[in-house]
């Protein structure tokens, strides 16, 4: 089936880039919902209806996708990993192209067409990428591979938005400038398709028939998890949406657009850290000092490595100076300084790790009691205090999904796949709950209002962690 370590390698890399190819596109909306907000009068609602086609997308695709595996077979295993991923590329690909042409029509809700044709195809992506990253090794280092390659994922959801807002915001046109950027991006994926027919991948593909008896159904735990996905994903989606304007309130931090969007860079990173950190901090073969040690350096390397893409972006690109290699250090060191105080949340998330990072429900658990207590803190406190507690969210949500979705199938067995694919179908809670967001942020008048409704989605996940995630089959 996969015959040399230099072909697994190889297809390890190439799925590693593609991870981190969709999380900057992901994130790239986060800034462009402000941008069109302001640049066709939307309301705080009318702007989340981006999210809405491009998440919709998620939820219609993968929901086709298991009601055709049900009565045709599975189309990946028919297809074969690589053509699928090709496809996913190809739609992606002309879902950003298309963006070039409806943009004249200078009609936001004509745009939509286009994020609706990105997600589906970076639908087909993740249907295809996550179980290929699996089989590419030993099954027991397979959870280090995803988490490895999801944390890339988080490393293009830090850049994507950083890249954005400087190549937009920054632009005499933003219209033109989005319209470059989407066209490139287009070029990139199908380029890309392209090239995987040049490369050798691993084949991988399964012959046997399952009979199920019973119901997937039957599992409490992945009918639990399944609503705990669509809260989680639409509460990652909607705050990382208006964290913009919340850090541009004159009371929070009265930023322009421009550095919105460098610490938006701040949310996202804090998602890498925590997820390479606890695939070091978890790896069952390491010993206790190996995983102080090696994740105590990760999550250090990995905080610097945010640091110098918001250096490069917000303190140096800004600027217009010629590369200096003492100016880049003075200011890399000024950032460092001026970001400070997420390290102490960074260094409390690295202890929480440690001690329960045996347990994915406990630390589930905690990490959402904590974002709930960070949330209610930036709606009654202002200043610096509600900025970091906000940007600090990023960071506690990063081991949600992967805990959520390992609780959710555990027991399984013959029904792991029918269970993954229902928890991919979850993630269109990035299209609906973003709008009550927005209701909420609207009747208000206010975006400050609006983090409140994101409470709602954490309680029930802490619910999960509590009591939801045992496993129990009612057969």
């Amino acid at each position: 089936m996969i015959k040399n370590r230099p072909t697994k390698s190889l297809a390890f890399i190439i799925i590693t880039v593609l991870f981190f190819l969709w999380g900057s596109i992901t994130s790239i909306n986060d800034v462009l919902v402000q941008i069109y907000k302001n640049s066709h009068n939307l309301s705080e609602f009318q702007s989340m209806l981006l999210f809405l086609s491009f998440f919709g997308a998620y939820g219609i695709g993968s929901t086709v996708y298991f009601f055709y595996s049900q009565k045709k077979g599975d189309p990946i295993n028919k297809l074969g990993y690589k053509k699928g991923i090709q496809l996913g590329l190809i739609i992606s690909g002309i879902g950003c192209a298309s963006l070039y042409p409806l943009m004249e029509f200078n009609n936001f809700y004509i745009y939509l067409a286009a994020f609706f044709t990105i997600g589906l195809g970076i639908t087909l992506l993740q249907i295809s990428c996550n179980p290929y990253i699996a089989i590419l090794g030993p099954e027991h280092s397979a959870s280090t591979r995803l988490n490895l390659s999801q944390g890339f994922n988080s490393l293009g959801t830090t850049i994507g938005p950083l890249f954005a807002g400087y190549f937009i915001l920054n632009y005499m046109s933003s219209d033109l400038a989005i319209q470059q950027l989407y066209l490139m991006c287009g070029m990139i994926f199908i380029l890309f398709s392209v090239l995987l027919i040049f490369v050798k991948l691993p084949h991988y593909k399964n012959d046997e028939q399952v009979l199920l008896s019973g119901s997937v159904f039957q599992f409490s735990n992945l009918k639990y998890g399944m609503l705990a996905i669509f809260f989680y994903v639409g509460a990652e989606v909607m705050i990382g949406a208006k964290i913009m304007p919340y850090l541009s309130l004159p009371e929070i931090g009265g930023l322009s657009a421009n550095d919105a969007a460098s610490y938006l860079g701040i949310y996202w990173g804090g998602a890498m850290i925590g997820r390479l950190g606890i695939a070091v901090i978890s790896n069952p073969n390491y010993t206790l000092p190996k995983k102080i040690v090696g994740g105590g350096i990760t999550i250090s390397i990995t905080f610097l490595i945010v640091v110098f893409f918001i250096t490069i972006k917000s303190q140096f690109l800004d600027a217009g100076i010629p590369f200096q290699f003492e100016l880049l250090a003075s200011k890399y060191t000024f950032v460092l300084m001026e970001i400070k105080t997420i390290t102490l949340f960074i260094f409390g998330q690295y202890i929480l790790m440690l001690i329960f990072g045996k347990s994915s429900n406990n630390l589930l658990s905690i990490f959402s009691a904590i974002i709930l207590v960070l949330l209610l803190v930036a709606y009654f406190f202002e200043g610096k205090i509600a900025f970091w507690c906000i940007l600090s969210i990023g960071l506690f949500n990063s081991i949600l999904w992967s805990n959520i979705f390992t609780l959710s199938i555990k027991g399984l067995n013959e029904f792991t796949s029918q269970g993954s694919s229902l928890l991919v179908i979850m993630i269109i809670g990035g299209a609906i709950l973003p709008l009550g967001m927005g209701l909420v942020s609207d009747h208000f008048g206010s975006v400050k209002y609006g983090f409140l409704f994101p409470i709602i989605s954490y309680l029930y996940i802490l619910y999960f962690g509590l009591f939801g995630s045992r496993t129990k089959q009612n057969i």
